[in-house]
């Protein structure tokens, strides 16, 4: 029911604005049929018409620059208002309400709810609003029930068109074929006369009183024998003649689309206006179409008229069927207009009249801009370089939209515990830009923020609505959880848009508009005024205390006042959300891929196949299942030796095809196969990695894996005779293929800050122990394109270069997110494009029991010296510990494949009074730890402690760095604890 009624608003919208519309331009042409009935031909006054029918049919949106409804739209006097939940800082209001957590660590006071009483009404205002309005109360669904009544009005004028032109039809079929005597010579003279390519086919009937032509591609002519055999042949050849001109004129086929916008519009009085007037005007074009040609005298015509109607007593289907005379069209007013000797009279549409009717069907045919619709992607990359846009702002412009970007950008620094962005200086700056600039949407916006977090939330609304009113285009976004429910009154600390130039083939993305502190409003809505443009997303944050799916639009455009941005997706991070079910085609992880719910689907050459799940109990044993609840014996691989089932659950998945030599796996991901959320955010401790690429080792920790999961794959796909060299990792060492030599020219521990081909490296290496880096020449003729692999001592693998060209190049350096003593060897492969694919809903086999909640702590015994150690207690997540004397990182960077740490220089590490810890792990996962030091007896308590981390799909990587000499430390103790939607 919520579809039917939400699709009955929105017909009932489009409908709404494409009725006024067609009936302003059909009063403008009535008004101009009226003062120009004497000089006007009754030709052009049937194309002004048509230009009417057009409009009916014509988009309400269809927004174009020559349109009059454009330029002069209702919409932009109106007024969109949607209740809104205000946040403000708690120190600056004494509103009593609900405190909300921020877990942004420089937002020191909490933000509180508000909800002012105030109501606000901008009357020249067409953009979505900030106001504050009761919660409308559920109203009876007129739509529906008007769109019910439209669509049996419909169905009854289907019916009735059905029924009588099944009888015109009978008609015609019980007529006599006529291909010879003096009304078929008398029809191919006057089809002569009229330059007609082809002639109808003319048939005698019985069975009416009325002449007329049907068939708009095969047109057919029905005389009834009656007037054939009573009227002269003069008149015969008067209503031979007219019928034939209507075929002439292409009437027939107008007809049918006369008709079909007919059943469309049955309900409008400007289409009943229409229909009566197009009849009379096509009868008095083919009346003029006669005289013009001398086929009929004024008098004769008369009173074959008269004749011709007082034998006539069928009822046409006009316009299906086109008479001679018919009660639309009283005789009367027709032998007035024959008569009427000072009228101009057109055979045909003359050239002058052709351009003016275009003119004004430019001018009158175009809608309005609508006022919503979602936005479009789009590109900017043409044939000869970017596609010009039209939008520009002048010099002045842009430093005043670059200042108040540097304001947005103080919302995220702190100064006495407050954001620099809320205090008097930044109310200043913006009112300073308001004087100069009044209409500056952005400082409008700005500016209204900053009086929401101080707590004016009148003049703070006044702003809002008035930069939403100013602004070109208005993009809207809706934060929603997943069963539909909108969020409301939730913290958006960031947004970016990107509101792309091009002039002269250029591309200009630097125009940023930063929209800081947002909330949504009743309606889970945000709303950012934009100029009139191509956009990208820049930066978009998560909902504060929400995990959320973005949708990548990468270019897109609004052809609407109102753009909508695609909704967004939220859940509390953790939480094993149930109350929704998402799709593959929701799902950004799945709905650009090639997937199946089998257990085997084909990808390239390759065929991938699921061998089995293994899933482990409490013991240590395994439980074996085909991924669709059916037991197997065994897999066609080892299992693991399992230690830690009692508080860890486990669950490895076998692709038993193809072969490990025909793909590698760029990237993986499991997801909850009835949300669709990626496990690691669907709930804490749930994990997965793989140094294997046929098993990949799924795991979980606190709470048991869900019973079914998606399983995302990227991956690069291999022929079964491709070329793979092995490359040991040392200066010199060559590989050779077809034609082409490969040689790495310099392989070193850590990485450069810059190089050139000319200089050489710039600086010193830093990183040298968490990074590599190297340089190789590729040499030959041919064009082969290879990509380069690193392996790891543990079976990581990384694709370093997707593509070289050979062509004697020498490459730039490449950075290795891998220590280079950790690098086993490198592999140069052909280049291939990788591909996602996912295996949708695998059935895990069962736990039988749930798992200890208790966990163990890692200890690390280090006794006072520098160590490296590796523990397995929560295998396959292995733990890596080192320990060093002195404060040996300033910092640390993460990458897609891995992570660095930047070194200090040895004389800053002060290694007789500071230390350093390091622990990372190599396993998509999300959880918090703990970190604590026993020291050795005699140490004394004083000392200070600082620590930073670095995390990504590749894993987790801390450093803790103590003023305490590492001679001092005993045991470093490292827990791991649940994350929460708090965190």
């Amino acid at each position: 029911m919520n579809v039917l009624n939400k699709t009955a608003n929105e017909l009932s919208h489009i409908i709404l604005h494409a009725s006024w519309q067609a009936a302003l331009i059909a009063g403008f042409v009535f008004v101009l049929l009226i003062l120009t009935r004497r000089i006007m031909s009754s030709q052009l006054r049937y194309a002004l018409l048509l230009v009417v029918l057009v409009k009916f049919v014509t988009p309400p949106f269809l927004d174009l620059p020559t349109g009059v409804i454009s330029h002069y739209s209702p919409i932009r006097s109106t007024v969109v208002s949607s209740e809104t939940i205000y946040l403000v800082d708690s120190a600056t209001t004494n509103a009593s309400a609900t405190s909300q957590h921020s877990n942004h660590t420089e937002n020191k006071f909490p933000l509180v709810a508000v909800k002012p009483d105030i109501t606000i009404t901008e009357p020249g205002s067409n953009r979505s609003t900030m106001l504050e309005v009761s919660k409308p109360k559920t109203e009876f669904p007129w739509s529906t029930l008007l769109m019910s009544i439209y669509l049996f009005g419909t169905a009854v004028f289907v019916a009735l068109l059905i029924h009588r032109y099944r009888l015109v039809r009978q008609i015609m079929r019980e007529s006599d074929i006529q291909s010879d005597g003096v009304l078929w010579s008398e029809l191919k003279r006057i089809s002569k006369q009229l330059k007609m390519k082809s002639l109808p086919e003319l048939r005698i009937s019985d069975k009416t009183d009325a002449p007329f032509a049907m068939g708009a591609f095969r047109p057919v002519i029905v005389m009834p024998r009656l007037i054939a055999e009573e009227l002269q042949p003069d008149q015969l050849t008067i209503v031979m003649a007219h019928e034939l001109a209507h075929i002439h004129r292409r009437d027939l086929l107008i007809g049918w689309f006369e008709t079909l916008v007919n059943i469309l519009w049955w309900f409008h009085p400007a289409m009943w206006w229409l229909r009566k007037s197009l009849r009379e005007t096509r009868e008095d074009c083919c009346d003029d179409i006669l005289l013009a040609n001398q086929l009929a005298n004024p008098d004769r015509y008369c009173e074959t008229l008269i004749d011709a109607a007082s034998r006539q007593s069928t009822k046409l289907a006009e316009p299906l069927v086109l008479g001679f005379v018919h009660r639309e069209h009283p005789i009367a007013r027709r032998i007035r207009r024959l008569m009427d000797g000072s009228l101009f009279r057109a055979d045909r549409l003359r050239f002058p009249a052709i351009i003016l009717t275009l003119l004004l069907a430019l001018i009158m045919l175009p809608g309005m801009r609508p006022e919503r619709q979602s936005v479009t992607k789009t590109t900017l990359e043409g044939l000869f370089g970017w596609t010009n846009l039209s939008f520009q702002i002048d010099a002045s412009e842009e430093a005043t939209i670059n200042e108040c970007r540097k304001i947005a950008q103080t919302y995220f620094s702190m100064s006495s515990y407050k954001r620099i962005f809320s205090q008097l200086e930044t109310r200043v700056r913006l009112e300073a830009i308001l004087d100069e600039h009044p209409k500056c949407f952005y400082a409008q916006y700005l500016l209204g923020t900053w009086y929401r977090l101080n707590g004016d939330l009148e003049l703070s609304t006044q702003l809002l609505n008035e930069s939403l009113a100013n602004a070109p285009v208005v993009l809207s976004q809706r934060y929603r959880l997943g069963n539909g429910k909108p969020i409301r009154g939730v913290e958006i600390s960031e947004i970016e848009i990107e509101c792309n130039r091009v002039q002269n083939h250029s591309l200009d993305p630097s125009l940023n508009l930063k929209f800081v502190g947002l909330i949504t409003d009743s309606k889970g809505m945000v709303h950012l005024p934009v100029y009139d443009t191509v956009y990208r997303i820049s930066t978009q944050s998560y909902p504060e205390g929400y995990y959320a799916e973005f949708k990548n639009l990468g270019w897109f455009k609004s052809n609407s006042l109102n753009g909508e941005l695609p909704d967004v997706m939220v859940w509390r991070p953790w939480s094993q959300p149930r109350n929704f079910t998402g799709t593959a085609a929701e799902s950004k992880w799945l709905n650009n891929a090639r997937g199946t719910d089998t257990r085997e689907l084909t990808s390239g050459p390759n065929s991938y196949k699921l061998g089995g799940i293994a899933r482990s109990q409490a013991d240590g044993t395994f439980t074996i299942e085909n991924g669709k609840g059916k037991s197997l014996p065994s897999l066609q691989t080892e299992l693991p030796d399992i230690k830690n089932a009692k508080f860890m659950d486990h669950a490895l998945v076998n692709l038993s095809e193809p072969a490990p030599s025909r793909f590698e796996i760029a990237e993986v991901q499991f997801l909850d196969s009835q949300t669709k959320i990626p496990l690691q955010s669907f709930q804490s401790g749930a994990g997965f990695t793989w140094t294997d690429k046929s098993n990949i080792h799924l795991f979980s920790i606190w709470d048991t894996l869900p019973n079914i999961v998606d399983l995302v794959l990227k991956v690069y796909n291999y022929d079964e005779n491709i070329f793979r060299y092995k490359i040991q990792p040392k200066v010199g060492a060559t590989a050779q293929h077809a034609g082409a030599s490969f040689k790495i020219t310099h392989l070193t521990a850590g990485n450069h800050s810059g190089w050139s081909s000319r200089d050489g490296f710039y600086g010193e290496a830093q990183s040298l122990s968490s990074t590599s880096e190297m340089i190789v020449d590729i040499t030959g003729s041919k064009q082969s394109r290879f990509s380069l692999w690193v392996v790891s001592k543990d079976g990581r693998r990384q694709n370093l270069k997707e593509g070289w060209f050979s062509i004697s190049v020498g490459s730039s350096p490449i950075r290795i997110m891998m220590p280079l003593h950790e690098i086993d060897h490198f592999e140069l492969l052909p280049y291939v494009k990788p591909v996602s694919i996912y295996f949708e809903k695998i059935q895990l086999p069962a736990r039988k029991t749930p798992l200890e909640q208790q966990l163990p702590v890692i200890e690390f015994p280090i006794g006072g010296t520098a160590r490296n150690m590796t523990s397995d207690l929560f295998s396959p997540l292995l733990v890596n510990f080192e320990s060093q004397r002195g404060n040996v990182f300033s910092g640390c960077g993460s990458r897609m494949r891995g992570f660095e740490l930047r070194e200090r220089p040895e004389e800053e590490r002060s290694p007789e009074t500071k230390s350093t810890v390091m622990w990372n792990y190599w396993a998509n996962i999300k959880m918090n730890h703990q970190l604590d030091f026993t020291f050795k007896s005699g140490t004394a308590k004083k000392g200070g402690r600082s620590s930073y981390n670095c995390s990504g799909a590749w894993g987790v990587v801390n450093v803790a760095s103590l003023n305490k000499p590492l001679e001092s430390i005993d045991t470093v103790r490292l827990q791991f604890l649940p994350k929460t939607a708090d965190d």
